[in-house]
Order: C-alpha cells, then sequence, then structure tokens
C-alpha cells in the first residue's frame, strides 16, 4: 500500500458568489415537488420522520444542490456533512461535492469535490472517497479515499486503485472501506472489507475474498456508535445474487460475520442502502421498500427482527439516506417526491 501527501485543488466556495441566501420560514417543513421526481433533499425530521425543515435553510443553496444524500453527523452533532450535486441530465456521481452545515442550517460551506465524508470522532478530521477523474492531479489510480482537516490542511491519501467508501471508526483508531491494492501492489476485489490503521498506516483485510459470501460489496458501510467495532454493510451475495445486509464485528473477521437477506428481515433490500446506528446500540436504519416507497426501517441488531415505525412520514415522498442524530432526538433523511 502506498500511503502518498498529495496537493488537491481545495474548490474556493460557491456560495461566496451567489446571492445574499433566502432563508425558508419556520412553515416551511417540507420541500420536494411532484414536477421534479429526482430532486432530493436533507430534511431534518421528529424521530417518527415527521419533517421539521430543510437541513439546508437557504433556498438558493437547495435549487443550487438539489440532490442531496449520505449524510454523516458529527459525535458532538454541531455538523451534517453530505453528497451534494445539481440535478440535471449530465449529473454522475463524479461531479458531488462535500457540504458540511451547522445543526442550526443556517452556515453552510463547500470543502471540496467528493464523496461520502465521515468525520473524524474529535469532529477535526474528515475521510472522504475521489472519483477517478481526480487521478491526473491528485496523483492516484482510480478512485480514492483521503484523509484531510476540515479546513483542508493535511491532505494524505488513505488508498486508490478502486478504493472507496471509507468510514472512520468510533475510536478513531480504523478507517473501513473496501478495494484498493495490497502489499504488493495487486488490486484487491470488492467483495471484501479492508481496516485502515490511523496509527501504523497498514491496511489489512477483515476477510479475505475468497471467505466472502458477498459477491460484491454495496459502497456504504457503517460503525456502530458505541465501543464494539461493529460494521453493518450489503451486498449482493455471490452464489445467488440476493441481497443481503450484514454485521461484523471487525477484530473477530469472518467469524463474527452475521448475513441475513430481505425476505428474512421482513424488509426489501436496495443495492446501495445507506445504513446508521440506533446510538444505543441495538438496531440500525436502512433504506428499504414498503409497498411503492423507499422508506426508512429499523432492524435489530442481530437481523433477525425489522419494523416500520415511521408514521411521520408524509405520504407523498419516498426517502433515502436515514440517521439518527447523536442523542437520538431526531432523524436527518433525504426526501423526494413520491
Amino acid at each position: 500500500m502506498r500511503h502518498l501527501r498529495q496537493s488537491i485543488c481545495i474548490c474556493c466556495s460557491l456560495f461566496g458568489t451567489l446571492a445574499s441566501p433566502s432563508f425558508a420560514s419556520a412553515n416551511d417543513a417540507l420541500d420536494v415537488d411532484p414536477t421534479q421526481p429526482e430532486r432530493q433533499i436533507l430534511h431534518l425530521c421528529k424521530p417518527d420522520g415527521t419533517p421539521i425543515r430543510p437541513l439546508v435553510l437557504d433556498e438558493s443553496l437547495r435549487e443550487r444542490f438539489d440532490s442531496q444524500g449520505k449524510p454523516e453527523i458529527s459525535a458532538d452533532g454541531k455538523w451534517i456533512a453530505f453528497d451534494a450535486w445539481t440535478n440535471d441530465f449530465k449529473r454522475t456521481r463524479q461531479e458531488s461535492k462535500i457540504v458540511i452545515v451547522d445543526f442550526d442550517g443556517q452556515k453552510t460551506t463547500n470543502i471540496i469535490d467528493g464523496s461520502l465524508p465521515s468525520f473524524s470522532p474529535d469532529g477535526k478530521r474528515l475521510v472522504f472517497s475521489r472519483p477517478r477523474r481526480y487521478t491526473n492531479t491528485d496523483g492516484a489510480e482510480g478512485t480514492s479515499i483521503w484523509i484531510m482537516d476540515i479546513d483542508g490542511d493535511n491532505r494524505m491519501m488513505v488508498a486508490h486503485r478502486g478504493a472507496w467508501g471509507g468510514r472512520w471508526s468510533p475510536d478513531g483508531k480504523s478507517i473501513v472501506f473496501f478495494g484498493g491494492e495490497n502489499e504488493n501492489g495487486i488490486a484487491v476485489p470488492k467483495s471484501c472489507l479492508r481496516l485502515f490503521d490511523i496509527e501504523t498506516q497498514t491496511t489489512t483485510n477483515i476477510f479475505s475474498p475468497d471467505d466472502s459470501p458477498f459477491g460484491e460489496l454495496s459502497f456504504h458501510f457503517e460503525w456502530a456508535k458505541d465501543d464494539s467495532r461493529r460494521v453493518v454493510f450489503g451486498g449482493p451475495l455471490k452464489d445467488t445474487q440476493e441481497l443481503a445486509t450484514g454485521v461484523i464485528q471487525v477484530d473477530e473477521g469472518i467469524s463474527s460475520l452475521m448475513v441475513r437477506t430481505g425476505d428474512t428481515m421482513e424488509a426489501g433490500l436496495l443495492h446501495g442502502s445507506s445504513y446508521d446506528w440506533n446510538p444505543k446500540g441495538n438496531s440500525f436504519l436502512m433504506a428499504g421498500t414498503v409497498g411503492d416507497r423507499v422508506l426508512p426501517i429499523a432492524v435489530s441488531i442481530d437481523l433477525v427482527e425489522a419494523s416500520q415505525t415511521f408514521d411521520g412520514i408524509p405520504e407523498n415522498v419516498s426517502t433515502s439516506d436515514p440517521i439518527h442524530t447523536p442523542d437520538g432526538n431526531h432523524l436527518i433523511v433525504s426526501f423526494r417526491s413520491q
């Protein structure tokens, strides 16, 4: 594994060039538009999914970045980082920006071209993924994963050559991801989880591609918020291609892996679904199909029981990327018109 320090071109703030912010009133709880079914806006919600307000109050910024997802909240609950795109026919994941907004929705900062931000436990750094279009400027081969300070300084490449989806552990010791290369420079299949050690800057497989029951992992993983060092993830199974969800204790490896398919979890699984753990550690959130809608689903830690208890979500919307706030008092959910 090569670990490189490389300058990344930080984008100047797009927001500084816009007109004065236009903030929504407190009564504008829901921002969906039936005429724009691709429009997808993050919202702050009550625990049952009742929308309180759009996460970003500035309406002009919601118009400019009208496709938002994969939120991550800092451990102190003060900041939320998320993916943001401009929704047009040319939109691709490679055009994603990483945006950070304060919990009140007032202060918004454009940080860098990239995806899937994840805070360090102290909230001072981010790990994030970079698409292959930045190969020439970054010195990376293919997609890559980087660490940087919140202000953009002290940037370090963790992995490249297909690496994606880095998530920072709550104890600050590790980053979980998939892809990259092994110690011999050979690309590692995306069917296994990998672990980057912050102190030693070395990478090991949590389980090998041969041992993996998955043919390929989805790109979104998430750590439990306690000290258990458990990770939840998903993807199609190797033998049947059926979508499944797994929970693993990363330091115990494959012997600790629990895997369930959608029919055993009473949930319609989605390839690429995001996950987020309940702060109490006894369940996690995922997006799944309920009838003809995509809604948050709370799943027990043993993957035995799933329940749909988010009755406050309006009937005219579908959702994606639900997460808990650290105190468990709110959800952050991306809404789009049904």
